[in-house]
């Protein structure tokens, strides 16, 4: 009998990423920026002529890249690109030979699908267990050991002492360390580069970031990750050519090099709206974990997520439902948004309390 060799047997419970797109009062559940694209960006997209339309870009999106290297001071042969940071994470997946990848769990569910699609084991490690021994979560064997920072649905930060250690011991090891910094804006300073430090000193080591959430540049796709000229090198051959545009790597290399005070701005009123939110979550009696992005965790029982999310639905706001392991990554994951639609959120949650959603 001839081996079949389509479909992968291990694509059986992979299915299609579908989110919930249709028009809403206030969408809060997929962690863009709320505040709109950095203007930058902006200024390209409208200068736009037909050459980025009927011109290949380059292969490796050059502009990007050159801009990234810049602002973290190296060259940008450290320096791969993307379809946002899930387009590096896809990439260096595929660079990496059929391994296990090991997560801290709750965790972001996309990471574990990415590790599938390229033949690789996600494996779970709890968050509690994984925080009080940094090598036995990255395990004694070479692996993918994928760290977010801060985490998703939760939104809580992993001390960098932490990470260090998990970085020393994937770098002895030979494992490959993924730090994905999508939510780091909010939760660092504009001049704490440690990831990115930590991914430049080591070899095997990238820190990946996206410019879909601070950046406000979702719909463009555009990502990079910093780290060896090695690794970026292997990474870059499996991403492949062409991958990001060329209007795309100019506007997100402008938004990227911009001195323009709008990223701040909208940093610092997420940030405050998000304390706020957090604040009347509590006041009304919900469990909210501290949040070190643009996006708050209200934890709730599984029977509850999906009756809450619909009638959430019904007074115009959607949020996104998570049923974790254990009850530590069940919730309702809100974006952080100016306060009109965070205040609507919660006369909506008043209102599912009350029984009158």
């Amino acid at each position: 009998m001839k081996p079949d060799i389509y479909p992968r047997d291990d694509y059986d419970d992979l299915g299609r990423y579908l989110p919930d797109r249709s028009p809403i009062a206030a969408d809060l559940g997929d962690n863009r920026n709320l505040w709109g694209a950095h203007p930058a960006a902006l200024a390209v997209m409208a200068d736009a002529g037909t050459a980025v339309a009927s011109e290949y870009p380059d292969s490796y999106a050059d502009e990007l890249a050159a801009a990234v290297a810049a602002k973290f001071g190296t060259s940008p042969g450290n320096v791969t690109t993307g379809a946002g940071g899930t387009g590096v994470l896809d990439a260096l997946m595929r660079a990496v030979a059929p391994t296990r990848m090991r997560f801290m769990d709750p965790g972001w569910p996309a990471a574990g699908m990415l590790a599938r699609m390229n033949g690789h084991e996600p494996v779970p490690v709890e968050w509690e267990r994984a925080l009080e021994d940094p090598i036995r979560f990255a395990g004694s064997q070479p692996c993918i050991a994928y760290i977010a920072n801060p985490g998703n649905p939760t939104g809580e930060a992993v001390p960098d002492d932490w990470i260090r250690a998990v970085y020393k011991h994937t770098e002895a090891v030979g494992s490959v360390l993924i730090i994905d910094e999508a939510y780091g804006e909010y939760h660092r300073s504009r001049d704490d580069l440690t990831p990115f430090e930590m991914a430049l000193e080591g070899e095997r080591t990238l820190c990946v970031k996206t410019l879909s959430k601070a950046y406000g540049l979702a719909g463009m796709r555009a990502g990079y990750g910093v780290g060896s000229e090695s690794l970026v090198l292997e990474v870059d051959k499996a991403r492949g050519p062409f991958v990001v545009s060329g209007v795309t790597s100019k506007a997100a290399a402008a938004a990227v090099s911009s001195d323009s005070p709008w990223l701040d701005e909208t940093i610092a009123e997420t940030r405050v709206n998000r304390e706020r939110l957090i604040d009347r979550l509590r006041q009304r009696g919900y469990s909210v974990p501290a949040s070190a992005a643009n996006f708050v965790f209200i934890l709730r029982p599984d029977d509850r997520l999906e009756p809450e999310t619909r009638q959430l639905e019904s007074c115009g706001v959607r949020v996104r439902p998570f049923a974790g392991t254990t009850a530590r990554g069940s919730g309702l994951r809100a974006t952080v948004a100016p306060w009109d639609r965070m205040q609507r959120l919660l006369d909506g949650l008043d209102l599912v309390a009350a029984g009158r959603a």
